[in-house]
């Protein structure tokens, strides 16, 4: 078994055992924490001297240092100058871990007293204005105005505004006349009342289709309203007042005669609407000849 001897000279070191022995630690710590053990008092402990005398670097040096702070064997302290400033790191190394607080104590910094100076509040003073003096405005083109005055006059009697956002007469518009108002009706709702009463619709609409019958009372108010002065009636062209008094005299028995000429018609019809209009305005006027006709081929027959 090998046996280790050890020679110790006059230039030597005493310190404790403790971070010898201390097996949280690593065995580089314990080198570097021996190492600055033995250097005297006066020694600059800085990363970089340290460094110097050691074959490992800052990094490695700086990381050792740490574990050595962690473990209580250094406390690292930043001094600060008389203005607060940080000038160095004070280095303070134990042989026995320490428990001590490292939180560095921040400079008082006192507070300049202000002086609050009392400001004197000016005066102002209001400045007295004169009141400048208007004269008359004298006109320069005295004949312009007399123009004006004539436009003015010339306006007025034709009835026309003078104002640009009134351009219109001052008289109200005549109210547009109304197909109806031939006929002394007031609206077209009167009108449909007029020929309902002169054909007796309700009498009536029991005897007949109801649907054709609405569309004869249709044409009718229709025709009434017509604003027209000319009526077209079978491709002829009848004043509008002929057309309106036929339509008027129109009675449940010219009612019934339009739907026998439809019962009897047996040509195709292409406009209904023409043909009842002519019917209509025929049946006045052919009612009576009509049946005339139909009594005498009743009694005589045919020729």
């Amino acid at each position: 078994m090998a046996v280790f001897r050890v020679e110790k000279t006059k230039d030597y070191t005493v310190m404790a055992n403790h971070h010898l022995r201390n097996t949280e630690i690593s065995l580089k710590a314990k080198g570097l924490l021996s190492l600055m053990l033995s250097l005297p008092d006066n020694w600059d402990y800085t990363t970089k001297g340290l460094s110097c005398i050691c074959k490992d670097g800052i990094d490695s040096i700086n990381a050792t240092i740490k574990e050595l702070e962690t473990s209580g064997y250094l406390i690292r302290r930043r001094i600060r100058n008389d203005k607060g400033q940080l000038t160095t790191t004070e280095y303070t190394i134990f042989e026995k871990p320490q428990k001590l607080d490292t939180t560095d104590v921040p400079p008082k910094r006192e507070n300049p007293i202000l002086d609050n100076p009392m400001l004197e509040k000016p005066i102002l003073e209001t400045p007295i204005v004169e009141k400048p003096k208007q004269g008359e405005p004298i006109l320069g083109n005295p004949h312009q105005l007399s123009t004006n005055t004539l436009i003015t006059d010339l306006l007025n009697k034709e009835g026309l505004s003078i104002h640009p956002s009134n351009p219109y007469p001052s008289s109200t518009e005549p109210k547009k006349k109304m197909g109806y108002d031939e006929i002394g009706c007031n609206s077209a709702n009167e009108v449909k009342e007029l020929v309902l009463k002169n054909i007796e619709y309700e009498y009536i609409k029991h005897d007949h289709n109801c649907d054709q019958l609405n569309e004869i009372v249709d044409l009718m108010v229709e025709t009434l309203c017509s604003t027209k002065d000319v009526i077209n009636v079978s491709g002829d062209d009848y004043p509008a007042q002929l057309v309106k008094e036929k339509l008027l005299r129109i009675n449940s028995l010219h009612i019934g005669y339009v739907f026998e000429c439809l019962k009897k018609t047996t040509t195709y019809i292409r406009n209904i609407k023409r043909y009842l209009l002519a019917t209509l305005f025929n049946a006045p006027s052919t009612i009576d000849n009509y049946y005339s006709a139909l009594v005498k081929h009743d009694f005589y027959g045919a020729d």
